[in-house]
């Protein structure tokens, strides 16, 4: 099984078409959606969204400076 997001943690969406980078501000009670503060996300830079987990991925260190 997958370990589970954890708040603070830095994520990107898996099928984004520019590239995205955010951190989890709060994780579900059953862990399957997060909320997201944007840092780099086109037209959501900033806010906070809640997505699906299975919508992302943890964030590469190198994808952190980009």
């Amino acid at each position: 099984m997958k370990e589970p997001f954890q708040r603070g943690e830095s994520v990107t969406l898996r099928d984004a078409a520019t590239p995205t980078l955010g951190r989890i501000v709060s994780v579900s009670p059953d862990g399957s959606r997060v909320d997201v503060e944007w840092h780099r996300r086109t037209g959501h830079d900033h806010e906070i969204t809640s997505e699906d987990t299975i919508t992302l991925r943890r964030a590469h260190e190198s994808e952190l400076f980009e």
